[in-house]
């Protein structure tokens, strides 16, 4: 990987997800209680969605040709990932600020995370490419999801051994009367 010759998408896309990353383990609450202060970084309760949506968003700056622009499918997914992140840090900041026990003050951690996560947003969004739109990218991400799905086995049935199936007669008047048809 040479970062000279990244593109400027998956440059800031890089950088943003790698500051994300690092926020994680910085103080994102400090709770005072009874003269005592404890410090909790970012890798708790919905941090770890946070966590997960900073690594996705770095793995996918790394993948395909690093020349060129994120490809739709992708960059939908970058979006999602950022848009997810940023939720859940200003799910996480909501609930600090409503602590009733103690006084739990945000730590920069978060504030840092909050601007990773916008960072990826407006990375992704800002230097994509001119052919790439919001309905194009769910079009592709739905297109790919459903091949990937089409193309996996079914998964067997709880009757799978069974190679008849009991079928009633339609327009019988005897519940007891069944016909047995194949299925194939």
């Amino acid at each position: 990987m040479d970062f000279q010759l990244m593109s400027k998408q998956r440059k800031f896309l890089l950088i943003s997800s790698a500051v994300g990353f690092i926020s994680m383990f910085l103080p994102w609450v400090s709770i005072s209680m009874f003269g005592y202060t404890q410090s909790v970084n970012g890798m708790h309760k919905e941090g770890v969605v946070v966590f997960i949506c900073f690594v996705v968003t770095g793995i996918i700056a790394f993948i395909d040709d690093q020349k060129k622009n994120l490809d739709k499918t992708m960059w939908t997914i970058t979006l999602l990932a950022g848009a997810i992140a940023l939720l859940f840090i200003i799910w996480y900041y909501s609930e600090i600020t409503g602590s009733i026990l103690g006084s739990a003050l945000v730590g920069f951690g978060l504030y840092i995370a909050a601007i990773a996560a916008i960072g990826i947003l407006v990375s992704a969004y800002f230097l994509r490419s001119p052919t790439d739109n919001i309905k194009d990218g769910f079009d592709s991400l739905k297109e790919g999801l459903k091949s990937k799905f089409a193309n996996s086995p079914n998964p067997p049935s709880a009757n799978s051994t069974d190679s008849t199936k009991a079928v009633e007669t339609p327009g019988s008047n005897n519940d007891d009367t069944k016909n047995i048809n194949p299925v194939g």
